[in-house]
Parts: structure tokens; C-alpha cells; sequence
């Protein structure tokens, strides 16, 4: 059941978000609680939007903690490749 808590605890992060979707305070914390969950791809969404409206949003917190989620799944897993690719493209285009 321990699943049940960062689920419950994300509407109110959504909430925030939905109203104000440069709440990037919000959405690092629905970062967290998506990767607690085990929902690697909403967590990395999230990471990648806050890089998007600010590549240095809180000395570079939301890229720190994308690259140690891709360092976690391995460099060579199908899905780290695919996020690295998004990382690049927001970072260098």
C-alpha cells in the first residue's frame, strides 16, 4: 500500500500546476513523487518541462536529477537513450 501514499499525494501538486503552470517548485516535487511511484516517464516529463522554462531553475536541480534517473536505469536501457535524446534537444536547439 505504499504506493497509495505519493499517488494521493500528487493531486494536490497537479492542482498547482494546472493553475500555474510555471510552478516549477511543483512540479520538482511531482517529479519525486512520480519517480517514488515508479512512473519513470511522467517524472521525466516533468524534469524536462522545468528544463524547458528554465534550464537553471534552482542551480540546475530538475537536469541533475533527470541525469540521475537515466544513470539509474543504465546508459545502454532503451528508455534512458530516449530521455537523453529529449534532454539534448531542449539543451542544445
Amino acid at each position: 500500500m505504499t504506493a497509495a501514499a505519493p499517488e494521493s499525494d500528487t493531486s494536490d501538486l497537479e492542482s498547482r500546476i494546472a493553475s500555474d503552470s510555471g510552478d516549477l517548485d511543483a512540479r520538482y516535487e511531482l517529479a519525486g513523487a512520480k519517480m517514488a511511484a515508479g512512473d519513470r516517464e511522467a517524472a521525466a516529463d516533468q524534469l524536462l518541462e522545468i528544463i524547458a522554462q528554465d534550464r537553471d531553475w534552482n542551480e540546475g536541480a530538475a537536469r541533475a536529477r533527470l541525469l540521475q534517473l537515466i544513470e539509474a536505469q543504465g546508459l545502454e536501457d532503451p528508455w534512458a537513450r530516449i530521455q537523453r535524446r529529449r534532454l539534448s534537444a531542449l539543451l542544445f536547439t
